[in-house]
Protein backbone atom coordinates (compact mmCIF):
# COMPACT_ATOMS: atom_id res chain seq x y z
CA UNK A 1 0.00 0.00 0.00
CA UNK A 2 2.90 2.53 0.93
CA UNK A 3 4.84 1.82 -2.70
CA UNK A 4 1.60 2.50 -4.40
CA UNK A 5 1.01 5.95 -2.44
CA UNK A 6 4.80 6.44 -3.20
CA UNK A 7 4.18 5.90 -6.99
CA UNK A 8 0.94 7.81 -6.98
CA UNK A 9 2.85 10.91 -5.31
CA UNK A 10 6.22 10.42 -7.50
CA UNK A 11 3.65 10.47 -10.67
CA UNK A 12 1.21 13.96 -9.76
CA UNK A 13 5.00 15.64 -8.67
CA UNK A 14 6.24 14.47 -11.94
CA UNK A 15 2.77 15.76 -13.78
CA UNK A 16 3.62 19.12 -11.67
CA UNK A 17 6.83 19.81 -12.59
CA UNK A 18 6.90 18.10 -16.38
CA UNK A 19 3.31 19.50 -18.51
CA UNK A 20 0.71 17.58 -19.60
CA UNK A 21 2.33 15.97 -23.11
CA UNK A 22 5.71 14.65 -20.70
CA UNK A 23 3.37 13.41 -18.24
CA UNK A 24 1.49 11.02 -20.47
CA UNK A 25 4.20 9.64 -21.63
CA UNK A 26 5.82 9.23 -17.96
CA UNK A 27 2.91 7.92 -17.26
CA UNK A 28 3.14 5.14 -19.76
CA UNK A 29 5.92 3.94 -19.27
CA UNK A 30 5.91 2.22 -16.14
CA UNK A 31 3.44 0.31 -17.77
CA UNK A 32 5.32 -1.16 -20.90
CA UNK A 33 8.27 -1.59 -18.88
CA UNK A 34 6.92 -4.59 -16.65
CA UNK A 35 5.43 -6.05 -20.43
CA UNK A 36 9.04 -6.43 -22.24
CA UNK A 37 10.53 -7.73 -18.86
CA UNK A 38 7.81 -10.51 -18.68
CA UNK A 39 8.63 -11.74 -22.63
CA UNK A 40 11.58 -13.43 -20.78
CA UNK A 41 15.17 -13.12 -22.65
CA UNK A 42 15.14 -11.52 -26.24
CA UNK A 43 16.09 -13.39 -29.15
CA UNK A 44 19.29 -11.90 -31.41
CA UNK A 45 17.88 -11.58 -34.96
CA UNK A 46 20.49 -14.41 -35.88
CA UNK A 47 18.49 -16.74 -33.97
CA UNK A 48 15.13 -15.71 -34.95
CA UNK A 49 15.93 -15.79 -38.78
CA UNK A 50 17.54 -19.25 -38.31
CA UNK A 51 15.72 -22.24 -40.81
CA UNK A 52 16.69 -25.41 -41.21
CA UNK A 53 18.32 -26.22 -44.75
CA UNK A 54 16.59 -29.29 -46.24
CA UNK A 55 17.34 -31.32 -49.36
CA UNK A 56 15.10 -33.42 -50.80
CA UNK A 57 16.56 -35.78 -53.25
CA UNK A 58 13.92 -38.09 -55.35
CA UNK A 59 14.42 -39.92 -58.62
CA UNK A 60 12.20 -42.44 -59.53
CA UNK A 61 9.58 -42.09 -62.13
CA UNK A 62 6.20 -43.61 -60.79
CA UNK A 63 3.44 -40.97 -60.78
CA UNK A 64 2.46 -40.66 -57.81
CA UNK A 65 5.91 -40.81 -55.89
CA UNK A 66 6.57 -38.00 -58.42
CA UNK A 67 3.62 -36.01 -57.35
CA UNK A 68 4.32 -37.16 -53.42
CA UNK A 69 8.14 -35.85 -54.10
CA UNK A 70 6.76 -32.50 -55.85
CA UNK A 71 4.36 -31.66 -52.88
CA UNK A 72 6.84 -31.77 -50.09
CA UNK A 73 9.33 -29.66 -52.59
CA UNK A 74 6.16 -27.34 -52.36
CA UNK A 75 5.71 -27.63 -48.59
CA UNK A 76 8.89 -26.78 -47.96
CA UNK A 77 9.03 -23.81 -49.82
CA UNK A 78 6.37 -22.34 -47.84
CA UNK A 79 7.68 -23.75 -44.84
CA UNK A 80 8.50 -21.17 -41.38
CA UNK A 81 10.98 -23.39 -40.03
CA UNK A 82 12.59 -24.90 -42.73
CA UNK A 83 14.54 -23.68 -46.16
CA UNK A 84 14.98 -26.08 -49.76
CA UNK A 85 18.61 -25.73 -49.82
CA UNK A 86 20.92 -27.31 -52.93
CA UNK A 87 24.08 -25.31 -51.32
CA UNK A 88 27.63 -26.83 -49.76
CA UNK A 89 26.51 -26.55 -46.17
CA UNK A 90 25.10 -28.42 -43.13
CA UNK A 91 21.69 -29.60 -43.71
CA UNK A 92 18.83 -32.13 -43.20
CA UNK A 93 18.68 -34.67 -46.62
CA UNK A 94 15.42 -36.38 -47.09
CA UNK A 95 16.42 -39.49 -49.54
CA UNK A 96 13.07 -40.36 -50.77
CA UNK A 97 12.56 -43.71 -52.89
CA UNK A 98 9.17 -44.86 -54.19
CA UNK A 99 7.97 -47.61 -56.55
CA UNK A 100 4.40 -48.52 -57.65
CA UNK A 101 2.61 -51.35 -55.74
CA UNK A 102 0.93 -52.77 -58.74
CA UNK A 103 3.27 -52.09 -61.78
CA UNK A 104 0.51 -53.31 -64.06
CA UNK A 105 -1.73 -50.43 -62.73
CA UNK A 106 -0.32 -47.28 -62.49
CA UNK A 107 -1.51 -43.96 -60.48
CA UNK A 108 -3.45 -46.52 -58.42
CA UNK A 109 -0.82 -46.65 -55.00
CA UNK A 110 2.83 -46.20 -54.68
CA UNK A 111 4.88 -47.55 -51.63
CA UNK A 112 7.53 -44.64 -50.43
CA UNK A 113 10.96 -45.24 -47.96
CA UNK A 114 12.34 -41.70 -46.83
CA UNK A 115 15.33 -41.76 -44.96
CA UNK A 116 16.27 -38.81 -42.89
CA UNK A 117 20.66 -37.83 -43.08
CA UNK A 118 22.58 -34.99 -42.01
CA UNK A 119 24.75 -33.62 -44.20
CA UNK A 120 27.62 -31.55 -42.61
CA UNK A 121 29.35 -30.78 -46.45
CA UNK A 122 28.86 -32.10 -49.95
CA UNK A 123 31.28 -35.11 -51.01
CA UNK A 124 31.47 -36.06 -47.45
CA UNK A 125 29.46 -39.05 -45.14
CA UNK A 126 26.03 -38.65 -44.71
CA UNK A 127 24.71 -39.36 -40.81
CA UNK A 128 21.82 -41.45 -41.09
CA UNK A 129 19.06 -40.04 -38.47
CA UNK A 130 16.10 -42.27 -38.91
CA UNK A 131 13.56 -43.58 -41.78
CA UNK A 132 10.24 -44.88 -42.26
CA UNK A 133 8.11 -46.66 -45.20
CA UNK A 134 4.13 -46.27 -46.07
CA UNK A 135 2.20 -46.61 -49.00
CA UNK A 136 0.28 -43.31 -50.56
CA UNK A 137 -2.81 -43.31 -52.90
CA UNK A 138 -3.66 -39.96 -55.48
CA UNK A 139 -5.72 -38.74 -52.29
CA UNK A 140 -3.52 -39.21 -49.29
CA UNK A 141 -0.46 -37.74 -51.55
CA UNK A 142 -0.80 -33.95 -49.95
CA UNK A 143 -1.79 -36.02 -45.91
CA UNK A 144 2.08 -38.17 -46.34
CA UNK A 145 3.81 -34.90 -47.79
CA UNK A 146 2.18 -33.23 -44.56
CA UNK A 147 3.62 -36.26 -42.38
CA UNK A 148 6.78 -36.52 -43.66
CA UNK A 149 7.74 -32.40 -43.44
CA UNK A 150 6.39 -32.87 -39.99
CA UNK A 151 9.29 -35.67 -39.38
CA UNK A 152 11.92 -33.42 -40.53
CA UNK A 153 10.71 -30.25 -38.63
CA UNK A 154 10.86 -32.94 -35.59
CA UNK A 155 14.22 -34.10 -36.15
CA UNK A 156 15.32 -30.66 -37.47
CA UNK A 157 14.41 -29.13 -33.52
CA UNK A 158 15.55 -32.24 -31.80
CA UNK A 159 19.23 -32.30 -33.76
CA UNK A 160 19.28 -28.60 -34.40
CA UNK A 161 22.62 -28.14 -32.63
CA UNK A 162 24.41 -29.69 -35.27
CA UNK A 163 23.84 -26.56 -37.55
Amino acid sequence: MRLYALAIALLLSLVAWAGPAEAQDAAKAPQAAPAAAATGPQKTPDQVARKTPVTVEHDDADPLGARLAYHVKELLGRSALMVPSTKDEKKLVIVLKTKEEFPGRPNLCSLYAVSWLFAAKEGSLKYFLTSEVGTVDASGVDAAAEAILGQTAKLASTYGYLF
